[in-house]
């Protein structure tokens, strides 16, 4: 997807960390009151919000909605799926820019049922130009599951691993 990107400043880009190999796609302003300290930047390589300090490589993005103002953002970490709120007084072409990364992270996505009309999304995602071997897999329970159950923990690794079975990866 093309986006009509006018250029950001330099110095923003060296302020949010934004390495000179990167390529912005889209910008936004958090803060109408306070611009000059509040882009939201989206990169070939992840998202910046300058208030915040944050870097969120685009793997880690599990999902992104709009919720105007906010663009809410649910974040695969190292302790299960976090939920991040982004305010966004100007979004610009941001909204449609992340999910276009979002989605070109995604090498598979599956649906399975776990019992009780209840389930959980198996994904594997790849760092942008990345291979096979940076695949890596989460699974996202449905809300109102609780992921420390063994039960059901025991139920999305096995369909998980039939999933990577049937799909070679």
């Amino acid at each position: 997807m093309r986006f009509k990107r006018s250029p950001i400043d330099e110095q923003v880009k060296r302020d949010l960390g934004i390495s000179s190999g990167e390529r912005v796609l889209a910008w936004g302003i958090g803060d109408a009151a306070h611009p000059e300290g509040s882009y939201v930047v989206a990169t070939d390589a992840g998202l910046y919000e300058q208030r915040s300090d944050l870097r969120i490589p685009w793997q880690q993005v599990v999902k992104g909605t709009w919720e105007q103002p906010d663009f809410v953002l649910t974040i695969e970490g190292a302790n299960g799926a976090q939920r991040i709120r982004i305010k966004l007084a100007e979004p610009r072409d941001l909204p449609a820019a992340v999910r276009d990364r979002v989605m070109d992270t995604v090498v598979a996505s599956e649906y399975t049922e776990l019992g009780d009309g209840y389930g959980a999304q198996l994904v594997a995602r790849r760092a942008p130009g990345g291979g096979v071997e940076d695949i890596s897999w989460s699974i996202v329970f449905d809300a109102g599951l609780d992921a420390a159950d063994p039960r059901l923990r025991q139920e999305a690794d096995r369909a998980l691993a039939e999933l990577r079975a049937s799909l070679g990866i």
